[in-house]
């Protein structure tokens, strides 16, 4: 396995875990929808010193515009919800269940090309089932653990997000090797940050004073956002798809640590110990 892949999947996942925690920090002051804006036109400027240093690459037109337009439509609204829900429920209930995508990707394989897993991926599958149940486990009683999954509004929305991500993933990939993940970091990011603009200035009444006296804590997370697009698609030059979004899915454990140490989260071994089973369940599916 090439050490510089590793070393830039490894940041991929700390960015990843320090982007939930950080996002959840300030979405006790910034509305979701300014967090989600902020994310993507802040990060633009790194995108865009990534851009030049790299130059423009031979782009393949077709692959390029079909794939950015399936994520365009997607993360529209995908960010947004996975922003949406970091704020509705505590990062121990809502970053772990991120690594929901790859099990969602097994019945689109199946569907599209007639694909199932082995062995290990399905011992994967009950690994990332078990690690998410046990998070709201409060008693051998399943009924109350059912219901404790139903009321969490911020896990329901995550394990959607997790659903849409593995829609697009494969249309980012398509897009990446069509450009280069300079030009396609850039030209998503801006994008989704020209798609949010109408409802930020219809809404500028109740939202101009907010972005003028938070913009500081947004372009932190627009740092973190871009230098884990960067990060990213840097670790697919030399590793596989696989192996990256399992490190990347890793990160979790971070935004769950920062929870337990930084905002007191209650049952913090239990929720550790959840969320490795989770990343396990990852890595015996997708490697």
């Amino acid at each position: 396995m090439s050490i510089p892949g590793v070393i830039f999947a490894l940041l991929t996942a700390f960015l990843f875990g320090l982007q939930g925690a950080y996002a959840k920090k300030i979405s006790d002051t910034i509305p979701p929808l300014i967090i989600t804006w902020g994310a993507f036109l802040f990060s633009l400027p790194y995108l865009l010193l990534s851009l030049i240093f790299d130059g423009l690459p031979v782009i393949q037109w077709h692959d390029f515009l079909w794939a950015t337009g399936v994520s365009f439509i997607f993360n529209s609204f995908t960010f947004y919800l996975f922003y949406r829900a970091l704020q509705k429920g505590p990062l121990s209930h809502t970053m772990p269940f991120t690594a929901f995508t790859p099990v969602f990707l097994i019945p689109v394989a199946f569907v599209m090309i007639g694909e199932l897993p082995d062995i290990k991926g399905v011992l994967g599958i009950f690994c990332v089932f078990i690690g998410g149940f046990s998070i709201h486990l409060q008693s051998l009683n399943l009924q109350r653990t059912m219901i404790s999954i139903k009321q969490n509004s911020g896990t329901l929305i995550m394990i959607l997000v997790a659903f849409l991500w593995s829609i697009t993933a494969t249309a980012e990939k398509v897009a990446v090797l069509s450009s280069s993940q300079s030009l396609y970091g850039f030209v998503i990011c801006s994008l989704l940050s020209v798609g949010y603009l109408p409802i930020i200035l219809k809404k500028r009444k109740n939202y101009s004073k907010t972005i003028g006296q938070r913009w500081p804590q947004l372009f932190i997370l627009g740092l973190i956002s871009g230098l884990m697009v960067l990060t990213q698609f840097t670790a697919l030059k030399y590793l596989l798809v696989s192996y990256v979004i399992s490190f990347k899915r890793a990160g979790a454990i971070l935004s769950v640590l920062i929870g337990v140490i930084f905002f007191q989260e209650k049952n913090a071994l239990k929720n550790i110990l959840s969320t490795l089973i989770i990343i396990l369940g990852v890595f015996l599916i997708l490697i």
